[in-house]
């Protein structure tokens, strides 16, 4: 029957180039829009994970609720390099997040402040290869780091010094001075203009808080054993508040820790929830136009199938007379039709991959107007493509499943066929 099947497919090459040529342009194109939108869509998460977020967070109890010094926690140099040793951890960025009144001059503004080990946030973020003008801080530095919006607005330029008021630990007044020791471009404007680095040493100091922090960032190597990681990371710092693990009740959709605890230990799902929130509903629209696509390219196969089958009515007419039975032609001309819908899924796959690992690796530059969109929006001007097997996988079973569907017609017209007709 294969052979006959195989026979039968080139004994009309136009018949069988047009079936595989519609597989194949539906596996391009669905593959290469799929491709698109997951490439964009991590690229977003992977950004917000790797400058402003981690794969884990861990804040003290009540500071996700209500993000006030007075609800950061303390945590010693010790249980920090015990979290770096732990399996599938690759950076551990301790920070202080809090907010200032900045002044040069007559010029004063309202800043986010955020306070890092300049080492393992150049580690985590490649933050030193932002600094357009100065230097980068050295670890136990003074000095602050301004984006270049904000440097632009206080008139500030490396070696001015910036007067600091803001608020303390327990309500206290917090107020320091701070030379300018670079300046960095941020590709997301808001933090361009309103957001300065210093060094968690000088943040202390500054809110007077001796080994507290805002929260602790964790980056995984692999996002996959995430569930594996934040147990880990709970028996550290379960082990350092004296808790008993045995007796932790959690919410299993926060990852979040209960309230009579030090700590709560946060995934990014939970952290993350309004991007995974837009993330999804974006997806769902994508779906409903592949859905559209899919429908598109569903009909265009039922069009050759139909095509193929109504011009074969003699052919078919004339080997049930000769002897076949009608299951076996059924079997035949499925056979030709599976053939035909994998030499156009393969074919679809060798030219679909190549150009999503071609944009994978080269991803597309916005430049204009368009480009201080995604800057607004809080995206990289960049549109990459994801080369994950799953998308390529999908598009296999779903064009086979739609050939399967167009399979029903020519085998009802076999099994009705009647012999006698003209």
């Amino acid at each position: 029957m294969i052979k006959l099947s195989y026979r039968n497919i080139w004994r009309n090459r136009r018949r069988a180039l047009i079936t595989i040529a519609s597989v194949l342009f539906a596996v391009f194109f669905c593959a290469v829009m799929n491709s698109y939108m997951d490439g964009m869509w991590n690229r977003m998460i992977e950004n917000t994970l790797h400058t402003q977020s981690g794969h884990i967070e861990i804040h003290g109890a009540g500071y996700w609720d209500d993000k006030t010094i007075d609800n950061f926690l303390t945590m010693d140099n010790a249980d920090i390099e015990r979290l770096r040793t732990l399996p599938n951890i690759e950076n551990v960025s301790p920070r202080i997040e809090t907010f200032a009144l900045v002044s040069l001059g007559s010029i004063s503004k309202g800043v986010g402040i955020t306070a890092v080990s300049p080492a393992q946030e150049n580690a985590k973020s490649h933050l030193a290869n932002r600094v357009v003008q100065g230097s980068y801080l050295s670890e136990n530095d003074d000095g602050v780091l301004l984006g270049e919006g904000l440097a632009k607005y206080l008139k500030a330029s490396v070696g001015d010094t910036l007067a600091f008021i803001g608020q303390g630990h327990f309500g206290a007044s917090a107020a320091g001075l701070f030379p300018v020791r670079g300046i960095l471009h941020l590709a997301i404007t808001e933090m361009d203009n309103n957001l300065i680095y210093m060094t968690l040493t000088a943040a202390q100091q500054f809110i007077d808080m001796p080994d507290g922090y805002s929260g602790i960032l964790i980056a995984l190597k692999d996002d996959k054993l995430l569930d594996e990681s934040i147990e880990k990371v709970r028996e550290v710092v379960n082990r350092h508040s004296g808790s008993d693990e045995n007796h932790i009740s959690r919410n299993p959709h926060t990852d979040q820790a209960p309230n009579d605890e030090r700590y709560e230990v946060l995934s990014w799902h939970f952290t993350m929830r309004r991007l995974l929130q837009t993330a999804q509903s974006d997806k769902a629209f994508s779906k409903i136009v592949l859905f559209i696509l899919y429908l598109i390219v569903g009909f265009g196969i039922l069009g050759t199938v139909i095509m193929l089958t109504n011009e074969r009515k003699r052919e078919f007419r004339t080997m049930i007379s000769l002897g076949m039975s009608r299951r076996r032609l059924q079997g035949v001309v499925a056979l030709e039709l599976l053939i035909m819908s994998l030499i156009g899924v393969v074919a679809g796959l060798a030219l679909s991959f190549p150009v999503a690992y071609f944009f994978h690796s080269h991803p597309i530059k916005i430049t204009g107007e368009l480009s201080k969109t995604f800057l607004d929006m809080g995206m990289e001007p960049l549109i990459p493509f994801s080369i994950d097997a799953q998308i390529f996988i999908i598009q296999i079973f779903t064009v086979l499943i739609l050939t399967l569907l167009a399979m029903i017609y020519p085998m009802r017209k076999i099994k009705r066929l009647k012999l006698t007709e003209n």
